[in-house]
């Protein structure tokens, strides 16, 4: 916190005395205002921030998925927020020396049984690695001078799966796909982006099975697995996830081009789609994508009520309420509220235009997020348990916004490592918490060292208390 030098304070009085603003906009994610000196929260005239805006009315875009910040915004600068969509991400891709990777890769997948010609192809992965530096990642590559023509064709599948696991972590990273533009609906491409992410997460609480999962499940799998197996390097099953994503990128793509106008955009969802399962009597547009992608027995009970609630989610991507919110502001009118986040995980975040609110904070870890974090805690212990051994501890940094982002399961995880479940009561509250024995962990106890944000220090004084709690118990 620094006082504002005289320009910037010049600035504020310059617009309410000298140009009579009528109202103040500001831009965000974040501006300074909220953030100069005084109390936390009911500022008085002695606060920066309440001296600086004075009696303006103080509107402010702000990013949807930002609420932590944007609560101080309101809290501090008396603002009135009106969310704006973030970018929608795709995947980075592959370029250069690791597309060539790829590409030799799919060579080796056709001549992996020919001794002569399968083991010259592994050499050259090996080397072409090696070029892009993957070594660093693929601890036990082997040297460029090794000869693959001296292992059996079940090491070289090995070899390869490594390598092509390490391309397809690359590949699928999500990268934003440029600026959002106030008042410009996403594309129908930034669309698909969107709904992809979307339709990856099982929804247990809406009864809705995740689109990966419901692919591996046609096959008589499981997403975890592929996945399992994936990072261990087997090439099958590297193939199969690899298969399983892109048939999921063609269901959603086929899901929104049938509500695509010529100009590449989605003006409105076509009513069509209600009737799903008698789509001109052949079957919908993303079973028929399932099938061409080689998966055509996809249980039609799980998909009708997930493509059902992507079909909501795109309406709701699509909607232009951004301009028309901050015109009804000017007006003086009633800014809808609705909740901040992450909306891949919590699509109620959209339509976007609202006046952004965080969430109950005594209603987290919520039992997703709790389930989550026990998940990823388990995959990380297991990962450096192969390194030799458990880890004594573990450094965390609790952030607001990321806890606002997933209910909580930064702060589940840490609840999980030191093996602690939190326990809802009957109205939802998370306040109290149970030890689960070693028996029942399977593991030793893991000693957390958190280092926690001022926001979420003030956001969550409970949450606080609850990891008190929770530590103190384990040490019991």
């Amino acid at each position: 916190y620094a006082s504002p030098h005289h320009g910037f304070a010049a600035f504020y009085t310059y617009l309410e005395f000298i140009f009579k603003a009528d109202c103040m906009l500001h831009f965000g994610t974040h501006g300074s205002l909220e953030f100069m000196p005084g109390k936390q929260v009911g500022m008085s005239g002695s606060c920066y921030p309440d001296r600086l805006i004075s009696v303006l009315p103080n509107l402010y875009y702000y990013a949807a998925n930002n609420p932590s910040e944007a609560t101080i915004a309101k809290r501090r600068a008396y603002a009135s927020t009106i969310s704006y969509l973030t970018p929608p991400a795709d995947n980075a891709g592959l370029y250069k020396g690791l597309q060539e990777l790829s590409e030799l890769v799919k060579s080796y997948q056709g001549l992996r049984e020919n001794e002569q010609r399968g083991a010259t192809i592994v050499n050259s992965i090996i080397a072409t690695a090696r070029t892009c530096n993957l070594d660093k990642d693929i601890t036990d590559l082997p040297e460029e001078d090794f000869d693959c023509k001296e292992i059996d064709i079940e090491e070289r599948d090995n070899i390869v799966g490594k390598v092509y696991r390490r391309l397809m972590e690359i590949e699928s990273r999500a990268l934003p796909m440029g600026l959002h533009r106030i008042g410009v609906p996403p594309t129908a491409e930034e669309s698909i982006a969107t709904l992809v992410n979307i339709a990856q997460l099982d929804r247990p609480e809406d009864k809705i099975k995740g689109l990966p999962r419901i692919i591996a499940e046609s096959i008589g799998r499981t997403p975890e697995e592929l996945y399992r197996n994936s990072d261990r390097g087997i090439l099958a099953d590297v193939n199969k996830l690899q298969e399983v994503t892109l048939a999921s990128r063609a269901a959603v793509r086929a899901l929104v081009m049938v509500s695509t106008n010529s100009e590449g955009r989605v003006d409105e969802v076509n009513p069509l789609l209600r009737d799903m399962f008698s789509f001109f009597g052949g079957g919908s547009p993303w079973k028929k994508a399932l099938t061409e992608a080689g998966f055509p027995n996809c249980n039609d009970s799980d998909m009708k009520p997930l493509f059902e609630y992507l079909q909501g989610a795109l309406g709701l991507i699509v909607k232009n309420n951004e301009l028309p919110a901050l015109i009804k502001a000017l007006d003086g009118e009633f800014i809808e509220p609705g909740p901040g986040g992450d909306p891949i995980r919590n699509p109620d975040v959209l339509p976007t235009g609202k006046n952004m609110h965080a969430l109950d904070p005594n209603s987290i870890p919520t039992k997703a997020a709790v389930d989550m974090a026990f998940i990823v805690v388990d995959r990380l212990l297991e990962g450096l348990a192969k390194q030799g051994e458990y880890p004594e501890s573990i450094a965390f940094t609790l952030w607001g916004t990321d806890n606002i982002k997933t209910y909580g399961e930064s702060l589940a995880q840490v609840l999980a490592l030191v093996g602690v479940r939190p326990v809802p009561d009957s109205l939802g509250r998370v306040n109290k918490v149970e030890l689960i024995p070693l028996e029942k962990l399977g593991r030793p106890r893991i000693d957390v060292v958190c280092n926690c944000s001022g926001v979420f220090r003030d956001l969550f004084i409970n949450q606080m208390n609850l990891l008190d709690r929770g530590i103190k118990l384990a040490a019991e």
